[in-house]
């Protein structure tokens, strides 16, 4: 899966991460990963740990980006953001998800 997103300006996280020179924190992108691959397994889950975690290129707002994610197995994601084919952040999660919690999407 793929997905194309853009940080606005106006984020409540940018106020405070870092003054003077704005940049998209780690959490807020895990968390974009994390609500990407409930979309993908159509299921709620619930992360167990994250791994292999790297930020090496700054996301600054209004910057398009594209998060990739690539189920590794059973309860394993792995996942990147790239900024113009430049990887910035990655890593994999382990997760459990539940057949009974079911995303509803709106048809």
């Amino acid at each position: 899966m793929e997905l194309e997103l853009k940080f606005s300006a106006d984020e409540h996280f940018f106020k405070g991460h870092y003054p003077g020179y704005p940049v998209t924190p780690g959490v807020m992108l895990i968390d974009k990963a994390h609500s990407a691959a409930e979309i993908l397994l159509n299921r709620k889950i619930v992360l167990k740990s994250i791994n292999k975690v790297k930020f090496s290129n700054p996301i600054l707002p209004e910057e398009v980006v594209v998060l990739k994610l690539e189920q590794k197995g059973e309860g394993e994601m792995a996942y990147s953001f790239l900024k113009e084919g430049v990887q910035c952040a990655s890593g994999t999660f382990v997760f459990e998800c539940s057949k009974s919690q079911q995303i509803l999407t709106k048809s």
